[in-house]
């Protein structure tokens, strides 16, 4: 065992650990005495355990091939019949501490480890009530759940430590104003030129340059109150940068930040000193119709006295019903990704498709096709008649 096993778990400090589940020498002796009895059940355990996690799909990947299904099988084993050793001293949370970076470090999903010891703690049980050792069930509850805090635990580590990166990260972007706005440019699919762009945040490290998109971070930009300051950012910049052009430009809005009155009010006083509102498009997320559609409705009719436009995004996602779309009649209807990326391998992902651009058409409203990603995808969503092109395989998010 590394020195490095050693410290960790001597900072989480095994003693503590004992102590806050009340794990006395007494639960140990009892656990001790049991090991015999739980050695008959082995095999059982092994044959219904992997029954079980095959279920997932981490394991059907991860196990696939005879040795390393062998390897973990002998794992399972060790560890199973550890839990009855009587002796849980330093050696053996070392042990668990040295499992736990494994699991950490091949990829495995915290909530595996959760369902995994749910099945074995039942298993368990059934086991103690059938050979007639219920007394000894509070002391097995002990040290599975004293297992299960070791387990976790370099996943808390790791939560917390990506948490404290992400937070400084995102302070040091605001701080250093490096909110920039990344242009990507929608394609007329009958001419195949450049009539619009959608403005896309993205986050500059200001040590290497290389710019993140939002999405990763915009929980935690909430958390810490920094998400507003950051979409002004954007707003300000973008506006700046289309105010003395005649191209049509559209900015991502959600539902926080139609509700947000002093945003919303910041917004509206932007738009105001805009030279050409009739060319900014807003696009909405059609899933944040579920919130409060009376707000959205509100937003949009205010929006629209100075010219704005309309887009529903991410369309075909599944919340909205048909008569909010016609309440917003919107001047503009973005297919969602997810059929757009799969038009080439999905009959069905057509038809959906297909049947979009005909509701937009009876709607009076124009469609766009995102993640155009590749060509066969192109090819089919032209035939389509999807009247606006955007994706990777045309353009790439370009910086201002």
């Amino acid at each position: 065992m590394s020195m490095k096993n050693s410290k960790n778990i001597q900072e989480v400090d095994f003693i503590a650990i004992l102590k806050n589940y009340n794990f006395s020498l007494d639960d140990g002796k009892k656990l001790a005495s049991l090991h015999d009895i739980i050695v008959k059940y082995e095999d059982s355990l092994i044959i219904k355990f992997y029954e079980f996690i095959f279920n997932f799909e981490y394991a059907k990947s991860f196990l696939k091939d005879k040795d390393t299904l062998k390897r973990h099988e002998e794992g399972i084993k060790n560890w199973y019949k550890n839990l009855f050793c009587g002796k849980y001293e330093l050696s053996y949370f070392e042990n668990l501490n040295f499992i736990s970076e494994v699991h950490v470090r091949i990829g495995l999903p915290a909530h595996y480890v959760n369902a995994a010891f749910s099945f074995i703690r039942g298993f368990l049980i059934e086991v103690l009530i059938s050979e007639n050792k219920i007394g000894f069930i509070d002391s097995l509850n002990k040290i599975i759940d004293i297992n299960l805090d070791i387990l976790t635990l370099s996943y808390r580590q790791v939560e917390q430590s990506k948490l404290l990166k992400d937070v400084l990260f995102l302070k040091k972007v605001v701080e250093s104003g490096s909110i920039e706005p990344y242009l990507q440019a929608i394609f007329n699919t009958k001419t195949m030129k450049i009539e619009k762009y959608e403005s896309l945040m993205r986050l500059i490290d200001i040590s290497s340059f290389e710019a993140y998109s939002v999405f990763p971070y915009l929980e935690v930009s909430k958390k810490i109150k920094l998400y507003e300051k950051m979409m002004r950012m954007m707003i300000e910049k973008t506006f700046l940068f289309f105010n003395d052009k005649e191209v049509e430009f559209s900015i991502n809005l959600s539902y926080e930040d139609i509700s947000n009155k002093s945003f919303i009010d910041f917004l509206y006083k932007m738009i105001s000193s805009f030279k050409r509102p009739s060319n900014i498009i807003f696009e909405i997320l059609e899933t944040d119709f579920i919130e409060d559609f009376d707000i959205v409705v509100e937003f949009t009719k205010s929006v629209r006295m100075y010219g704005c436009k309309i887009a529903i995004d991410d369309f075909g996602s599944g919340f909205s019903s048909m008569e909010n779309i016609l309440k917003l009649k919107p001047e503009y209807i973005k297919i969602d990704g997810s059929l757009i990326k799969n038009l080439h391998i999905s009959k069905e992902s057509q038809t959906l498709v297909k049947n979009i651009t005909n509701i937009a058409k009876d709607l009076n409203c124009k469609t766009v096709a995102e993640y155009v990603h590749c060509k066969e995808v192109f090819t089919i969503v032209k035939e389509l008649n999807v009247d606006y092109l955007q994706g990777f395989y045309l353009h790439k998010p370009e910086k201002l």
